[in-house]
């Protein structure tokens, strides 16, 4: 061989070196943080996490929250009122049949019942019902709640007036 053909040998050595541990430990410790974030659904979520609404029946307590993508049936007497409140601020829409009833305490008649609907602050609202007599058949409304938040985050919430 001639002169010309040198090359470059480097020396290494047989175990890790301090750079080299520590790189190795920072990509183990972002791969759990990755592995361990999947696993949860994401990372930081700074609303949504709790979004619940509670149901209460002329003010008693009736059931459990629901929760985000929940549907739950609710069942009043005429003359009743229900009241819905949100963890976080939500924008409520009642339907009766097609038709969107407005929350600002105007009074609809709907299969026999008056219904009035009122939200009391950005995450309260109250559903006030009457009938004139007996009502022949169960009047149902439906109540969706979606997130001011998240949009993702809805709870559905039938309501059947007997």
């Amino acid at each position: 061989m001639s002169g010309s053909a040198v090359g470059v040998a480097r020396a290494t050595g047989k175990g890790w070196s301090a750079s080299r541990l520590l790189r190795a430990i920072a990509l183990a410790t972002a791969a759990a943080a990755v592995i361990g974030l999947a696993g949860c659904g994401g990372g930081f979520e700074l609303y949504g996490d709790s979004f619940s609404i509670g149901v209460s029946i002329d003010g008693q307590p009736d059931g459990g929250p629901i929760g985000s993508g929940a549907h739950r049936d609710v069942s009043i007497w005429a003359g009743e009122s229900v009241a819905f409140d949100a963890s976080e601020p939500v924008e409520w829409t009642l339907y009766a049949g097609d038709a969107a009833i407005p929350a600002d305490g105007s009074t609809v008649y709907y299969g026999g019942a008056s219904i009035r609907a009122t939200a009391v602050g950005r995450s309260r609202i109250v559903v006030d019902t009457a009938a004139a007599g007996r009502l022949p058949e169960p009047v149902a409304i439906t109540l969706v709640a979606v997130s001011t938040y998240d949009a993702a985050l809805v709870a559905t919430i039938d309501i059947y007036i007997y």
